[in-house]
């Protein structure tokens, strides 16, 4: 909760200490509420790329993992008569699945490189949402306590509004006392003591 203003001095202006104003403090939440929205949309933005790219990798695995099963199985279909051709094209085939399988490996690194990036990513988008929720939420708190501010100061102000007037009242009333009395003196004296205003 922010300190308290003492009593006398404008509203909207900074005090011998230096500290904002109730408005200068609001002005900065909204900047700051609206720097973490931008922020916020940037990292969801980041997210989204990430987590297409971590599909598409994970697309080509598949992929390669399909052509690995049908090299695998077409090296399993060749016909023993053929012995000669089948151990050349094993040789072949040997080093395209050592390749194959190479290129699987480092696939599969940059996709869970890629899975690390995207939890990273959706941590911070948490941790931004936490602070925007906390700056609203301080924002609501503040301007809470404005209003009741406010409503002390009316009530104060009324209050002294009916005073003065309870005091006003009271004078005007002797005021007109003494007035009366006054003119039925002057009456008596002209011989109508016993004229009633």
């Amino acid at each position: 909760m922010p300190p308290k203003k003492k009593k006398g001095k404008k509203k909207g202006k900074k005090g011998d200490t230096g500290e904002l104003s109730v408005k200068d403090k609001y002005n900065k939440t909204l900047q700051e509420v609206d720097s973490l929205k931008h922020e916020l949309e940037t990292r969801t933005e980041l997210a989204r790329r990430n987590n297409a790219k971590a599909n598409e990798l994970q697309l080509q695995v598949t992929e390669w993992e399909s052509v690995v099963r049908s090299e695998q199985e077409e090296k399993l279909d060749i016909s023993a008569d053929m012995v000669r051709q089948y151990k050349t094209m094993q040789s072949t085939m040997a080093l395209r699945i050592h390749l194959l399988e190479t290129s699987l490996s480092h696939m599969q690194v940059q996709l869970d490189t890629t899975k690390a990036k995207l939890e990273e990513t959706e941590k911070g988008k948490a941790d931004l949402q936490k602070k925007y929720d906390d700056a609203v939420e301080k924002m609501e708190r503040e301007m809470s306590d404005m209003e009741k501010k406010y409503e002390s100061i009316l009530m104060e102000a009324l209050d002294a509004v009916a005073g003065k007037l309870e005091q006003a009242q009271s004078r005007w009333e002797r005021s007109c006392d003494m007035v009366q009395l006054r003119n039925i003196n002057k009456l008596r004296e002209f011989g109508l003591p016993n004229l009633e205003l």
